[in-house]
């Protein structure tokens, strides 16, 4: 029987979510179990004394360094990584901007990284911020409430620069205020399933926006950090635009829990497929889908097939 294994997250990596964090990955591995695949679900510390190996197809929602590094070794092997690691690692801040900047189509906040180390007063980022400042760690996303604050002025920058270095913090994103609406988003594929909501629907002014606009936003975003199961943040503006303002692997699906396990796990069912077949089966399985189809007339072009 095909097995499949969930790590989950850090507590440190689930501030406030550890309870949902937790709960979506036990829904998607109780639709997987559906599918007559084995499921076990484990911490990251049992994980860490275990041979992945023996697993056909492993969901890590674990974030830190070390874990996802050791997870790492197993890329190009038999084992299946839903999200693999190295997709994981392209999440941290200081690798997503990197992403989203080779994106000219996506909108994306003036955004600078830089050492939080620094041997004067804090230096004001090169985009106009007088509309204010949001300061991010440049690794994992969030582990405090102090991991992402807003700044009115160049006083209050200074302190939670030095916060940062007192916590040990190496990296920092300096990112331009956008007003307007915030959203959530949350996806499987890309391209297989995504919805949304507002962050504080009591307080959203409900800027018109094309849906088709966030959807392709959201699509773009994922697929250059090679997300298949994500979720995020994006703003819409007065002016109808969709920004684009963070993306990560494996959020709680918290409001929408129940139809994003049944999505998942019709995604990773689908993953699965090549797992299952013969080794000879897999070979002509793209073949396959065009058995019985009436040959081409001599001289007309041939479409591309693709698997």
């Amino acid at each position: 029987m095909i097995t499949c294994l969930g790590i989950a997250r850090e507590l440190t990596n689930s501030p406030g979510r550890e309870s949902d964090d937790a709960l979506i990955l036990k829904a998607v591995l109780e639709q997987v179990d559906g599918l007559r695949i084995g499921t076990r679900l484990m911490t990251p510390e049992q994980a860490d004394r275990e041979d992945l190996s023996s697993f056909e197809m492993v969901l890590p929602m674990c974030e830190a360094y070390p874990r996802l590094m050791r997870l790492k070794e197993l890329e190009g092997s038999r084992v299946l990584m839903v999200n693999p690691p190295t997709s994981v690692l392209a999440c941290y801040r200081a690798e997503m901007i990197k992403a989203f900047e080779e994106l000219p189509q996506l909108n994306f906040p003036q955004t600078e990284l830089r050492p939080v180390h620094s041997d004067g007063s804090f230096a004001e980022p090169s985009f106009d911020w007088s509309a204010g400042l949001w300061i991010k760690r440049g690794d994992v996303h969030n582990t405090t409430t102090r991991d992402v604050v807003y700044a009115r002025d160049l006083a209050e920058a200074e302190a939670w620069r030095r916060d940062f270095e007192r916590r040990g913090i190496r990296h920092m994103t300096l990112q331009r205020h956008i007003d307007g609406d915030l959203i959530k988003f949350y996806g499987v594929g890309p391209g297989q399933w995504f919805t949304w909501f507002y962050h504080d629907p009591a307080s959203a002014r409900r800027f018109p926006f094309a849906i088709d606009e966030l959807a392709a936003a959201v699509k773009d975003a994922a697929h250059s950090v090679r997300l298949e199961v994500f979720g995020g943040d994006a703003i819409i503006t007065a002016d109808s635009t969709v920004h684009v303002i963070d993306i990560n692997s494996w959020p709680s699906f918290a409001k929408v829990r129940d139809e994003a396990a049944r999505q998942i796990a019709w995604h990773l069912s689908n993953r699965l497929k090549d797992l299952r077949l013969p080794p000879d089966r897999k070979v002509h399985r793209s073949r396959a889908a065009h058995a019985g189809k009436p040959a081409k007339k001599t001289g007309e072009p041939a479409k591309e097939l693709r698997p």
